[in-house]
């Protein structure tokens, strides 16, 4: 399979203005809420009384910051690159990938952000950093808040101690490493009934991952145990609904292959009286000798089902019995319809 790319095509220029305002919308996100995040949180009330935030305060993180930016985001692009350009050779693939990848991040980080500076939750050090005035006790049959503190509410560490719902580093970590994880498993065809044991330890090796850097956070007393689990929760709920938007489900038949639906809309349904929707779900080809489980590869000769596909009123000489498939060459396209004219262009 080739990586060249015919910049010049019409085809392939409608297809980058058609994936330019998801690049700019998930830049756009991560910016905002990365500003957001500079906000003051709210300030929770608390008991000086409570032993869950009397932990100690260490100055530093186990895994800082840009540790969790290499192993989360720099790593998958490096590792879905070497699988989807150096094996498959496959910009589609990369493409895909990487958009799939910032789409998990971008989200896990508006709905971390957006939580944190809402709850305002104390960190398990947080006394240590407040430094409760001498002989600061609870108010009778309520709580104290943020003026019993001698430290200056202004400061990093002040403000950075109301953020302890949820974790950033759990949900960041999961979103990023769970969706490489995913996307290993998909190009392994994981579930594909042959039940090889390597598969689920090379998965299990990037959710490895992603569990220790959760679990640092309570070592270093940064989170409570439920931050961490909801951050956790959190990434993992956005790797995979970013997964599902550009790849097909694990246990699907062709579950290494991308969504292609929008790429052939551009480059054979340019018209805007037609929506062709395309199902990557191979035709079963008994009579194919080379074609694994009699499903068809990944060859230009391949035949796909097409379905859903919906014609906006138009003037027809012909009709079609309903419910009909067609097979769909990607060296061409064949009718869906009788009133649709297929390019006379190689594409």
């Amino acid at each position: 399979m080739s990586l060249r790319v015919d910049w010049k095509s019409p085809h392939t220029k409608r297809i980058i203005v058609s994936y330019l305002p998801d690049w700019i919308l998930v830049i756009l996100m991560a910016g905002a809420f990365y500003g957001i995040d500079q906000i003051p949180p709210f300030h929770r009330e608390f008991s000086l009384e409570d032993k869950t935030i009397m932990f100690p305060h260490s100055p530093s993180d186990s895994v800082p910051m840009w540790v969790v930016g290499v192993i989360c985001l720099a790593a998958p692009i490096v590792i879905i690159a070497i699988m989807s350009l150096g094996f498959k050779r496959s910009i589609i693939d990369f493409h895909s990938g990487i958009l799939g990848l910032g789409l998990s991040l971008s989200m896990c980080l508006m709905l971390t952000t957006t939580i944190k500076i809402t709850v305002g939750r104390p960190r398990p050090d947080f006394l240590d950093r407040c430094q409760p005035a001498e002989g600061s006790v609870d108010p009778p049959f309520g709580l104290s808040n943020y003026t019993v503190c001698t430290s200056p509410l202004d400061t990093h560490e002040m403000l950075d101690g109301f953020k302890s719902f949820p974790s950033g580093h759990s949900s960041f970590s999961f979103a990023g490493l769970l969706y490489l994880g995913l996307f290993i498993a998909g190009k392994m065809q994981m579930f594909d009934e042959r039940g090889h044991t390597y598969k689920g330890f090379i998965f299990a090796f990037p959710f490895i991952g992603a569990l220790l850097v959760a679990i640092s956070r309570t070592q270093d007393y940064r989170h409570h145990w439920q931050d961490v689990f909801i951050g956790s929760l959190l990434g993992s709920a956005c790797a995979w609904f970013a997964y599902r938007q550009y790849y097909p489900s694990l246990a699907h038949s062709t579950p290494h292959h991308p969504f292609k639906s929008r790429i052939h809309f551009f480059k054979h349904g340019t018209s805007n009286e037609r929506i062709l929707r395309y199902n990557q779900e191979p035709v079963y080809n008994p009579g194919r000798a080379d074609s694994e489980h009699g499903l068809l590869g990944d060859d230009p000769g391949n035949a796909y089902a097409m379905q859903n596909t919906r014609n906006y009123p138009q003037q027809s000489s012909q009709q079609e019995p309903q419910n009909q498939q067609y097979p769909y060459s990607r060296e061409g396209t064949v009718a869906a319809s009788s009133s649709y004219d297929p390019p006379s262009g190689k594409i």
